[in-house]
């Protein structure tokens, strides 16, 4: 072989290397999908998946709501996408959070149409911009939505991970595992191993053949103020709705330890009416005809009592009520017909 065209050979494969993956412009936090292939589903997400509610005693309203609006932002999305614009305007982004509250306040109320669509828009905003609202919101749409049309294994598998060269970000937390290839060659496997959003803790572990740099981008949830990410011992600072990124060279058999301080908050409506959140979950009961009236006045939060056992499933006592206890679980806790929700009659 020519000795001037090795150097050439070289440069070639380095540069097809590198554009691999470069699938979206190259903004900062700009992502890809991995392949479906390449993840393993386990936890609260595959057993959804596998077992869903029938469709008559879904948490979904039946007709659309949002669409218009959704749409509506989707355009600006696919013309900010095709300008190639460097950021998300202020403008757009004031938008999708008036939308965003409005899916908080009426997500009983959306349609499966409504929420599939929701779910493409903060796809393609994830992707292009790396925030992390935009993943808190999908992540609350899987976990919250009781619709087979909305939960389904290509919108979890097209957004749990996304990549750009070796840099993995992790957008929605459940039991999972992806397998990739490194770009300098040779598999990668990282295990994220957890009982979220059953608890706040998740382990990730990675196992490969050799040693190599890779960036890892742990997800901090908007709602997690008392996060905490620790890598051998070393902390690494983490701010509420940005990720914290962990860059090094891994070896075969490192963990990233990871602490969301879950804890319980109250929403409410224009109508008078609260909920309880604890972290991405609509803390949810079966309507009852027999439950009237308003609850107590003051804090709900101080008639508010976990009771679940550590690991389980989240379940709270809210004893606001004078001679009625109710029991607030997920929306996909078990039921025996009743239709759940989260809203509860304000003072």
């Amino acid at each position: 072989m020519n000795r001037n065209a090795t150097p050439l050979l070289l440069l070639f494969l380095i540069a097809f290397s590198a554009c691999h993956y470069r699938t979206a412009p190259e903004l900062p936090g700009t992502s890809s999908s991995v392949e479906a292939r390449e993840i393993s589903l386990g936890g609260v997400l595959a057993e959804k998946l596998n077992g869903f509610t029938p469709i008559d005693t879904a948490v979904q309203g039946s007709q659309p709501i949002a669409i218009e609006g959704i749409l509506n932002l989707q355009e600006q999305v696919t013309e900010m996408v095709e300008k190639k614009e460097p950021a998300i305007s202020d403008s757009l982004l004031n938008e999708w959070k008036s939308m965003a509250e409005e899916a908080d306040l009426n997500f009983e109320h959306f349609s499966g149409v409504d929420l599939k669509n929701w779910v493409a828009l903060n796809d393609s905003l994830l992707k292009y911009t790396g925030l992390v609202c935009f993943a808190d919101e999908l992540e609350k749409v899987f976990y919250n939505s009781q619709s087979p049309d909305v939960v389904t294994e290509e919108a979890i598998k097209s957004t749990c991970y996304t990549r750009r060269y070796d840099r993995i970000y992790v957008n929605v937390y459940n039991n999972s595992t992806l397998n990739f290839k490194h770009t300098t060659g040779g598999d990668v496997r990282l295990i994220q191993d957890t009982n979220y959003p059953d608890d706040g803790e998740i382990t990730f572990r990675v196992e490969m053949d050799d040693s190599r740099y890779m960036d890892l981008y742990i997800r901090i949830p908007e709602w997690a103020e008392y996060a905490a990410v620790t890598v051998l011992g070393v902390k690494y600072p983490t701010h509420p709705g940005e990720y914290t990124e962990v860059a090094k060279k891994w070896k075969n058999g490192d963990e990233v330890k990871v602490v969301l301080g879950l804890k319980p908050a109250v929403i409410k409506n224009e109508v008078g009416q609260f909920a309880f959140e604890y972290g991405p979950l609509f803390m949810t009961y079966e309507q009852d005809s027999t439950l009237t009236g308003a609850p107590q006045t003051g804090d709900p939060l101080q008639y508010l009592q976990f009771v679940s056992p550590a690991g389980k499933m989240p379940t709270f006592t809210f004893s606001g009520y004078q001679d009625h206890t109710l029991v607030l679980q997920p929306f996909y806790a078990e039921t025996n017909g009743n239709r759940r929700t989260a809203w509860i009659q304000g003072e």
